[in-house]
């Protein structure tokens, strides 16, 4: 099975060095309450995924959704002056962020949409995507955002593709399994993002042990004391048997990460000071599972 990128189809071991949850172009209807969450100048995202691609980083998947900004054909051009692999999505946000015509269409007429995105192609250069996203909110999952689910899943299931969520501040990620399964998605094909917020390794283990992946990306914001508890939380998932189902990223989606903006720590941070930080408590494969095979097994259906 091949893997869609914002270029045309790669081989799964084309990869390579992969984040599985990172925003290279965001621009949100809301430009001034969110204008810290604002990536719309693609000078600024090549040359901050040129750092990424200099510290051997290959591919990164764009999870910007459906009405949070999404642009492929700015994800093309980062994707060709940076010369990394750039995948897209298609799906949802939380609540917050579903589109205008959500609640005015059936669920039918958004299945269809969804499906043309996936077997058509979305913008001018009919991008395809490679995942499928949902999420929640803030402790609870909102009507609005189980029928989302609903509605998303088994178009995934269908095409084969993955589902990446949103798990607010890291909550309702059981919640979200009981639901995807319900629909019958293979939770193995499943990445949660954001549960390393809760900071809570028990919580962790027990997304994993229903089979699904864990994306653990939000590394870098305590760079004084070197992620040290992030650090600590990963060595304990790993030693607990749960390295085969951890992907590193950053969620960087924010100014003030990009060193293009004059922020910290930038995308190569995972694979410049983190990595130094992580091979001090954790073996080097390891380290590279989290980067290159587990994303690719949470991709790659086949």
């Amino acid at each position: 099975m091949m893997i869609n990128t914002v270029l045309g189809e790669v081989s799964p071991q084309d990869l390579g060095t992969t984040y599985i949850h990172e925003h290279l172009y965001v621009s949100p209807d809301e430009l001034a309450r969110y204008y810290d969450y604002t990536l719309d100048v693609p000078s600024k995202s090549i040359e901050e995924a040129k750092l990424f691609k200099a510290a051997g980083g290959r591919t990164i998947v764009d999870m910007t959704p459906l009405a949070y900004g999404r642009n492929p054909e700015a994800l093309r051009f980062i994707s060709q002056h940076a010369g990394i692999n750039v995948l897209c999505i298609t799906g949802f946000h939380k609540d917050l962020w579903l589109p205008r015509w959500f609640d005015n269409l059936s669920d039918e007429e958004i299945s269809c949409e969804l499906t043309r995105e996936i077997e058509d192609g979305i913008g001018f250069s009919k991008v395809k995507p490679a995942a499928v996203k949902i999420g929640t909110s803030l402790g609870k999952v909102t009507e609005r955002e189980k029928r989302a689910i609903r509605i998303a899943t088994p178009v995934a299931l269908r095409h084969h593709l993955p589902i990446i969520t949103h798990c607010d501040k890291g909550t309702m990620g059981l919640e979200q399994l009981d639901l995807l399964e319900a629909q019958g998605m293979d939770l193995s094909h499943v990445c949660l993002s954001h549960t390393d917020l809760t900071l809570d390794s028990a919580y962790m283990k027990s997304l994993m042990s229903r089979g699904a992946f864990l994306s653990f990306d939000h590394v870098g914001r305590d760079l004084a004391a070197r992620d040290a508890n992030r650090v600590r939380i990963l060595k304990d998932l790993i030693t607990s048997g749960f390295g085969d189902q951890i992907c590193l990223a950053g969620d960087m989606g924010k100014k003030n990460y990009f060193k293009s903006y004059g922020g910290a720590p930038g995308l190569d941070y995972i694979l410049t000071d983190l990595k130094e930080y992580l091979l001090d408590e954790i073996g080097e494969e390891d380290y590279w599972k989290m980067l290159i095979d587990n994303p690719r097994n949470v991709l790659d259906w086949s």
